[in-house]
């Protein structure tokens, strides 16, 4: 209170853009599609939220559809789980070996979401790291 703005402590080593878009989960064992919103994605990780509440395991490989054009095969951690009103939350950790590639994802954030761009100016997306 008294006029300070309080900074939340950032620890990401990449940017997360904020794009809050529906997708498709599909994971091995057949079980037909799952929709769900990308709430928030980069390169190392991604918070989504769905109405189903999934074992954390079910994360370990699973394809991610978020357009006809942006679809891959990735494992992850859950980092943080969080149930709240009637919805799954869950803060997801690629593992390194199955992050989308670089150029693949710069490609999908600039044609899909510029405007979230020239928001994070000074996280230009030729800096991600690998």
């Amino acid at each position: 209170m008294g006029g300070k703005e309080e900074k939340m402590d950032e620890r990401r080593g990449m940017p997360r853009w904020q794009i809050n878009q529906g997708a498709q989960l599909t994971f091995e064992n057949g079980v037909k599609p799952i929709s769900c919103v990308v709430e928030d994605i980069s390169r190392g990780g991604m918070r989504i939220s769905l109405r189903r509440d999934l074992f954390d395991e079910a994360f370990s490989k699973f394809k991610l559809a978020l357009a006809q054009d942006f679809e891959f095969n990735i494992g992850a951690q859950v980092v943080w789980r969080q149930e709240q009103f009637e919805k799954n939350i869950y803060g997801l950790a690629f593992n390194p070996d199955s992050r989308p590639g670089k150029d693949e994802f710069e490609r999908y954030i600039n044609e899909n979401f510029h405007d979230l761009i020239v928001k994070h100016w000074w996280e230009p997306l030729n800096e991600l790291q690998s």
